[in-house]
């Protein structure tokens, strides 16, 4: 489990390349979320499983005062390189988000890259009871999660990505389980040296599926204003990416 945030935790960036040229426009679209729904202005932020930073650096480039938060210190040693290479001021901790000790210090939490699927109903309530806690009076909680259904593309998908001289070729595919709303993400990633030899490691994690209704309802029991944004845009009914926005 989580061999992705560990053991290939150097090739994340590589491996996650095409979301992260996205970046800035999601943070673009999370900018406008706070002018539009914080009830505070927004200055220090908190960013939960922040992995290598791809976010949270594209966030403290702007000017925010920004903390990262993430389970895997294999991770955080890459985040703070690449802080350190940039001259970036970003404190990057390792710990919970089920089990945050801030009490009323941010302006704003965020979680990215569908990092919310990892927690089942109860842990759900748990991470939005502890960021609540986190929260000043008026702060907003911004978390993306995507559509289960994509419209039949279950098939396997496989592309290439380098870093430095290897070569990385991986393979994403998924299985559905509706009935009980888990979606288990399997990805194979093959790491060719060059001189061809190969190194195979493979990711089986299980997600949680939550419909933006779900999710609303859910968010709704701990948060005073709760709205479900579709991908940086206003909620569509063809949408397959969406943002859960909660204020506290």
């Amino acid at each position: 489990m989580h061999e992705l945030y560990t053991v290939l935790a150097e090739y994340y960036d590589a491996i996650y390349r095409r979301r992260a040229e996205r970046v800035k426009d999601e943070i673009d679209f999370v900018e406008e979320l706070f002018r539009k729904e914080a009830e505070r202005g927004v200055k220090k932020i908190l960013d939960l499983a922040c992995g290598t930073g791809i976010p949270t650096l594209e966030l403290a480039r702007r000017g925010y005062e920004v903390t990262g938060l993430d389970l895997h210190e294999e991770m955080l040693a890459v985040a703070r390189r690449k802080a350190e290479r940039e001259g970036l001021n970003v404190e990057f901790i390792r710990g919970n988000a089920l089990e945050l000790d801030f009490e009323g210090e941010f302006d704003a939490v965020t979680t990215f890259f569908s990092s919310i699927m990892y927690f089942d109903d109860s842990a759900i309530q748990q991470l939005f009871n502890s960021v609540k806690q986190a929260l000043k009076p008026g702060g907003v909680f911004i978390a993306d999660f995507p559509c289960w259904y994509y419209g039949g593309r279950d098939s396997p998908i496989v592309w290439d990505e380098r870093r430095g001289d290897e070569r990385l070729v991986i393979t994403d595919w998924r299985e559905v389980e509706p009935a009980f709303q888990k979606l288990r993400f399997k990805r194979l990633v093959q790491i060719i040296k060059p001189n061809g030899s190969v190194r195979a490691f493979m990711v089986d994690d299980e997600l949680n599926i939550y419909t933006p209704r779900e999710m609303r309802l859910l968010a709704e029991r701990h948060f005073r204003k709760v709205k479900i944004y579709g991908n940086l845009h206003e909620l569509r009914p063809n949408d397959r990416r969406y943002w859960l926005v909660a204020v506290k």
